[in-house]
């Protein structure tokens, strides 16, 4: 192939990618935010939280990953935290998912297992069992759960992750408030401790992979402070490699304890989810250099994903639809419909990819199944989008 055929390739995909992926956009954009509220059976008292679905809950046929983040009293701290999951949706470098905020009655009490274990192992326990189940019961989640929380909260989704592992295993940090430097700035904590003792002890092999994400900055009074924890951990990582935990840690330097949320909320999700990220690479290595069949890429990405996160969890659309479309240019009707079922079981409501199964009868020659689908495809639209399309054939 010469380069100027490559580069047409190439150009053909991105406007096939960006074509599609526009006109799809905005149903992958969260709702408006909801105000619940729960009873605690440990703690004995009310608690309220915030929760936000995908646009299209509930009229796709998909369950959707729970992201859950404290301190969600602090308005900007939610209000960012939204925006990021939404951009990261919007982009699909993180599937979609249920976004829920929890408010703190009292945050110190309630997130300190430095100074108050009972009471925050008391509010752990609310998470675990009331909150969870009142999830599981009333949403359509898959199992899979991620914590933000950033400075108390860092320190208490840390000690979440080492207290109940077979449950928390997926976990952002940030700026956690992992130590407390004494007089000569040794760092003394009950969470490093327990994480290293963790790292040491931990062989169980039917416990999943837990993600573990952390950060700090070190500008300002408190980072400069917690960073030494933050690199006493990272360092327990490093010299404890365990097989069972995949981390990453960010030193963001020049940062502080107030705008650490704002690299690391984006950072720590896509490291979370990098493993369900269906990378342009691998999109182009089909599309473009033909080196992979489509259906088996796609097979073995979503192996990929229940190897790593033990549930389903949904590709977007735009990875089925685009190989669909491939398939059918080049002729292989049959992975065409293959691809284009798979996307109607999960989107029964999406008329471009009826219209795209009206093609796949078409190139077949089945022009009366053509036909019906352009009509379900017209019944999901605009009155007048397929009337020409259908118009035309049934003039044939």
């Amino acid at each position: 192939m010469t380069k100027e055929m490559k580069m047409w390739k190439i150009i053909w995909v991105l406007s096939l990618t960006v074509g599609w992926g526009a006109s799809f956009a905005q149903p992958v954009k969260l709702s408006d935010k909801a105000v619940l509220s729960i009873h605690s059976q440990t703690e004995n008292a009310d608690r309220t939280i915030f929760i936000q679905l995908p646009k299209e809950y509930g009229v796709v046929n998909k369950r959707y990953p729970v992201i859950i983040l404290f301190d969600a009293q602090d308005q900007s701290l939610y209000n960012v935290t939204s925006s990021t999951v939404d951009r990261l949706i919007w982009t699909s470098d993180i599937p979609e998912a249920i976004l829920v905020g929890v408010l703190q009655n009292n945050r110190s009490q309630e997130l300190n297992f430095e100074k108050y274990d009972q009471t925050a192992l008391r509010f752990l326990d609310f998470i675990k069992n009331d909150l969870i189940g009142f999830l599981n019961k009333n949403y359509r989640t898959n199992g899979y759960l991620t914590l933000i929380g950033h400075s108390l909260g860092g320190q208490f989704v840390t000690n979440a992750m080492l207290t109940y592992p077979e449950v928390f295993k997926s976990v952002i940090s940030i700026s956690g408030a992992l130590n407390y430097p004494n007089k000569d700035n040794t760092v003394v904590s009950n969470t490093l401790n327990k994480a290293g003792d963790y790292l040491f002890k931990r062989t169980d092999s039917s416990l999943r992979m837990q993600k573990y994400y952390f950060s700090t900055g070190d500008e300002g009074f408190q980072d400069n402070g917690f960073k030494s924890g933050a690199l006493k951990l990272d360092s327990l990582y490093r010299l404890n490699k365990s097989k069972y935990i995949n981390w990453h840690f960010d030193f963001w330097k020049g940062y502080n304890h107030m705008t650490t949320p704002l690299v690391s909320i984006p950072a720590g999700l896509t490291f979370i989810y990098k493993d369900w990220h269906f990378s342009d690479s691998l999109a182009m290595d089909v599309l473009v250099y033909n080196r992979s069949n489509p259906l088996q890429v796609l097979s073995d990405k979503q192996l990929k994903i229940q190897q790593s996160y033990g549930s389903d969890i949904a590709l977007p659309r735009n990875s089925f639809f685009q190989f669909a479309a491939y398939c059918l240019s080049k002729g292989n009707v049959s992975e065409a419909e293959i691809l284009t079922k798979q996307i109607l079981d999960v989107y029964p409501n999406d008329d471009e990819s009826y219209s795209l199964m009206a093609e796949v009868y078409l190139k077949k020659g089945d022009t009366r199944n053509s036909i019906k689908y352009f009509e379900k495809a017209q019944s999901k639209s605009s009155p007048d989008k397929y009337a020409r399309k259908i118009k035309s054939l049934k003039a044939n």
